[in-house]
Formats: C-alpha cells, structure tokens, sequence
C-alpha cells in the first residue's frame, strides 16, 4: 500500500502549473489537471478531499503575482517606469486596460472560485472517522480559499459574482449570478465563513519544504479581515487574537534591530528575511526551476524594473530617526539617528545604508532605489539562466512562495481593530512596547480603562507573549521603548483626536513593516472607509506619489476610479 507521506510527495506535480491561459474553456475547464476525481465523484475519503485542496492550489499559483501587482501598483508606496509592461502602467495610473488584458485578469480568479466550488459541492463532510468528521479541515480550507479569492477579486474590480456553484466562463458568471459591489459581498463573505470560524486547515506535514500548514488561510483570520472592513472592530479583534493566541505568534525580539558596541552590527540584519520566515499563510511554488513561478524578483530587481519605491516613501524613511540602544541598554551609545532601519539609515560614523527593502542599483535612468523583497527570499538557481535581468550574474533567483499573511499583519491588523474598538493606547502598545504582561500591567503604557471589561482578546499574561515586543522597534530600535520626545501618545481629551492618530502610525507602521507585499490598497481602503473624508484619505495618500497630485485626486474623487477597468 502507497504511505500517506509517498501521496502526499506526488502532490508536488498540480503544484506546478503552466504560466498563461489562452481562453476561457482553458481557463475555466472542469477536467484539467486541478482536479483528481471523475466528473461524477463524490468526495467522501480524506485521500480524496487532500487531493482535491492540493490540486487548487496549483491554480491558486496563477494569483500571486497578481495579488501582489493589483495590490501595490494602486496604493502609495509604489511607482511604475516607463519600462514596466502597459498593462501596470495603465493600473498604477488608473486607467482603462485593453479588452484581452481585462478579460485574461478575470479568468485566473474564476478558475480558482470555479474549483473550489465543484470540490466543495462533491465533499461529503459527514463522513465520520473515530468520531471527528474527517472532511471538515479540507472543506473549511478551501470554502476559505474561495472566499479569500473572491475578496481579492472584489478588491481589483469592485465587484465580483457571489459564485458558489459551477461556473463554465466569465460571462456566465456574472450572467448567472450577477454581481455584486465590494460592501455587499463582504457581509456575504462574511456570513459564508461566520460557521468556519473555529475550524483548522489541514497539515500534511513537509511538502517540498514548507510546511503544508502555510498553504491555507485560517477561516478565523479572512474573517477578522472582513469584519475588520465592515466595522465589526470587536468581532475583528477577537479573530485576530484567536489566531495569535491559538498559534503562540509574537512579534519576536530576534527580528528587532539593535545596537552592540560595534558600529552598527545587526542594525538591520534579519529583517530582510522576515518576508519568508513569518509568513503564516502562502502560495507555494516548485522547487523544480522548470515548473511556473512568479516573476516578482525580475520585476522588482533589473536594471529595467516594472515597479519602484515611491520617491515619497525612501525619502521619508531616510528622513525618519532611529533611537538606537543596545540589548543591555548600555546608555552610552544611546541616541538618534536618521533613517528608519527598514529603510536607508545612517551610522554613528556618518556612513548611510542602502535599505533593508531596497538597493542602490544603476538604471535606464540613473541610481535608484529597488524593492529587494523578493530578491532577498528568492532561490538561486546557477544552472539557469536570466539573460534579461544583468543584475543576476550567477543563475536566476526564482521566487518560491508568496506570503499572503505573515505575523506583523496580524499584530498591525489586532491594533486597528483594537483601536477602532475605542482602545488606542493598547493600540499603541502593539508598535511601541508589544503585548505582553509587562506592558498591560504598567498604566503609563496601557490605559487601565481600557483593559476594565476584561474582554478575552485583551489578555496577553500567557509566558507565550513574554516574547512580544513592539512592530516599530524594528525600524526605530530597541531605545523607542524608552524614548519619550518623539514616539508618544499625544495629550488631548479628544479620544476621536487620539484614535486617529494612532490609527495614522498605524498605517505607518504597515507600509514600513509591510510594505511591497501586495496588501497596501487593502489597507489603505479599509482604514480610509473608517474615516468620515473617504475616500479623500486614501485618494491624498495615493496621490502622494504623482508629479500632479492635485489632478490626481481630482481623478479619483469617485471611488469608482479606484477599481480596474
């Protein structure tokens, strides 16, 4: 008999799926290689239902790139050359796409949406084994994964057909179910995962190596996502503590830069790294060099990139200070210096860094600053080569995994809803000191009025979080814990005043901690949708990185202008 773990290695061959789709048919075709049962199959044994979640998310491979361009190229924290394709021209200045670009966008969504749904409708999660219905974590990760993709799909368009049943093509789609705009379906949305929200994803064990755990998204964190959006701000803060709490995350100290008594030793070591080694939720790729994947380090590191840091953005983490401090907190070298260590910072010597996101490379148009992300967690590979990249001289570096969540997100994600909640000072904990007992104990840090309720998404006193430490430390250094000029809660009796404020370092903190990553439009939409000037907050900040910014915000003063057409 076949071992569970020789089946699960076999699964390796969906995982690798072929770059483009040329039709619909293709696209949207019920017998490809995503799927590994008869068309009359039911889904009744767990071989058959990993096999079933396994083959979609080769066709969940075609989305993250896409995840990651859609949702940069309309934010603020990236700009597009003119050597970038047209179609990311076009989206990063919102404007109209041609008819085969727009069409070919649409159809990788509804595949994926279209095998979930056929899956999800031939799994029998009655099926019951020593008493646990042993279905149940391969339904709840692909009912998951088609919410996810919906979600995505209502992000780039505005709209998305609430599709939970076979669909044959795009037209048909959105013929059959209609669509709906982006506040609708996320109550949809929401509603839909409301009975998942206890429920685990599988685990496989290694596969390729990764955890298999990585491959699915919890149903308790899309969901934070979602009430986190439609103002549930309480109902959010609980989702993301579930994860947090069930899985032990913590911001750890090992990724916080410091000081040592030499110059600058592990100012931002480590950081660079963090992309892959907190990532909590992925789409995997092969470790076969021939097999698809993404094109994020060709399209971020070349000599020719398709998307730049925004100029604003290097400029104002360059400008930033860092209050830097040993992890002995020996005081003689304490002090400030420029630049937010994730970015371009100087020395004590005066010598300024290339960042941790970005490199000083020479390009068609002079030095600039590229997004090294993607770079940085690549695979090289010197048996191939990348004769269009000249910055890769020993083989082509091939992404392997794009992160959709990693633990910052959540933690960031905790504080805005938290905030939101009326609770910003505990908010403010999350970046400057991080939630552990410690910290909530001590009322110049954490209000005790807002700890008073004793709301079970508040309790940080497990020893797990004695570990957590603040998100911006790993910017500004460990001495922000301890700096009381800069980095500190305004007084006002105003808590409206407040909460916005805090909200706005937020939001800092993301495109600092976060940033290039593919959720930056998201976060922006949903903050800005909390605030009574949406969507005018969002649309200055998008507008931030345009010669012309006053037209710009002109433009996209209807937030119909936002989506892609």
């Amino acid at each position: 008999m076949i071992s569970m773990k020789k089946r699960i290695y076999g699964l390796l061959a969906p995982l690798c799926l072929l770059a483009g789709m040329t039709a619909c048919e293709d696209a949207l075709d019920t017998t490809s290689e995503g799927y590994v049962f008869d068309k009359d199959h039911s889904l009744s044994a767990a071989n058959d239902s990993l096999y079933s979640a396994m083959g979609i998310l080769s066709r969940l491979q075609t989305l993250g790139e896409k995840y990651v361009t859609y949702g940069e190229l309309r934010g603020d924290l990236v700009s597009v050359p003119a050597t970038a394709p047209l179609a990311y021209q076009r989206i990063n200045a919102f404007e109209t796409l041609d008819a085969e670009d727009a069409a070919g966008m649409k159809r990788d969504f509804y595949s994926v949406i279209n095998n979930c749904n056929i899956a999800l409708a031939r799994m029998d999660t009655t099926v019951t084994e020593h008493g646990s219905q042993v279905l149940m974590p391969e339904y709840a990760a692909i009912r998951t994964m088609r919410d996810w993709t919906l979600l995505q799909l209502g992000l780039a368009y505005g709209e998305a057909s609430f599709a939970d049943g076979p669909i044959l093509d795009v037209e048909a789609a959105e013929s059959n179910y209609g669509s709906i705009a982006l506040d609708e379906l996320v109550r949809k949305l929401i509603a839909d995962l409301e009975p998942l929200a206890a429920r685990n994803t599988p685990n496989y064990g290694n596969i390729d190596g990764f955890s298999s755990k990585l491959f699915f998204i919890k149903p308790a964190l899309l969901l934070g996502d979602l009430y986190l959006y439609n103002g549930n701000y309480r109902e959010a803060a609980a989702m993301y503590y579930k994860v947090i709490k069930d899985e032990g995350y913590v911001v750890s100290v090992d990724n916080a830069n410091h000081w040592t008594t030499s110059v600058r030793n592990e100012s931002i070591d480590g950081h660079s790294q963090t992309y892959t080694s907190e990532a909590v939720s992925i789409i995997p790729y092969a470790s076969d060099a021939k097999k698809y994947h993404p094109d994020m380090v060709n399209l971020t590191y070349n000599r020719t990139p398709a998307f730049t840091p925004a100029t604003w953005f290097v400029n104002e983490m360059s400008a930033s200070q860092h209050y830097h401090i040993d992890r002995l907190g020996i005081t003689n070298i304490s002090g400030y210096l420029e630049g937010d260590l994730r970015g371009a910072m100087t020395d004590r010597d005066g010598v300024t860094t290339p960042s941790a996101y970005g490199d000083i490379k020479t390009g068609t148009d002079g030095s600039e600053c590229l997004i090294t992300k993607f770079m940085f967690n690549g695979t090289l590979y010197s048996s191939v080569t990348n004769p269009n990249n000249p910055l890769m001289e020993n083989g082509a570096i091939l992404c392997r995994s794009i992160a959709l969540y990693r633990i910052p997100h959540i933690y960031l994600r905790y504080a805005e809803a938290v905030n939101r909640a009326g609770k910003p000072s505990l908010a403010f904990a999350v970046l400057k000191y991080g939630l552990r007992s410690e910290v909530l104990d001590d009322e110049t840090k954490v209000a005790p009025e807002e700890l008073a309720a004793q709301e079970a998404w508040t309790n940080f006193s497990d020893p797990t979080f004695d570990r957590n430490y603040g998100t911006a430390m790993r910017g500004r250094g460990l001495g922000i814990a301890v700096e009381q000029t800069d980095y500190v809660l305004p007084e006002t009796d105003d808590k409206d005043e407040l909460i916005e404020w805090v909200e706005d370092r937020i939001l800092d903190e993301m495109a600092s901690e976060t940033g290039f990553e593919g959720n930056r439009f998201f976060d922006l939409l949903r903050i800005s949708r909390h605030r009574a000037a949406h969507p005018q907050y969002m649309v200055k900040k998008i507008a931030r990185r345009f010669d012309n910014p006053a037209a710009i915000e002109s433009k996209l003063s209807d937030i119909s202008a936002l989506w892609i057409k």
